[in-house]
């Protein structure tokens, strides 16, 4: 007969959560390799214009490559244009904007 106690308890508690937690990273190290793969990112191109990867206004993380002729663009960014109709708003870096006159190039083109 198992006698029920809170000693009892803790010992079999502990064991499951240990290997619960030494499991967890192989879970981890799984899922990262397949964020490896798709994590080139968006090129654009950097003379393209009315686009929100390539204005001064977007906000998201993005790169410019070494001889300025495109620009790498990671997920989404926020549109920080006051004068946009996606002001405040998450857009993709190829998003090209509708109304035309308020955008601005990216200073680091």
């Amino acid at each position: 007969m198992v006698e029920k106690t809170r000693r009892n308890f803790l010992a079999t508690s502990a064991s499951l959560i240990a290997g619960s937690v030494a499991a967890a990273p192989l879970g981890v190290l799984a899922g990262s390799h397949e964020h490896a793969k798709h994590g080139d990112g968006l090129t654009i191109d950097a003379a393209a214009k009315d686009t929100c990867g390539t204005c001064q206004y977007w906000g998201g993380m993005r790169k410019l490559s070494e001889d300025k002729s495109t620009v790498t663009a990671q997920s989404m960014g926020w549109c920080n244009n006051p004068s946009s109709m996606s002001y405040q708003k998450l857009t993709p870096a190829d998003k090209i904007m509708k109304k035309t006159g308020i955008w601005k190039k990216w200073g680091a083109i």
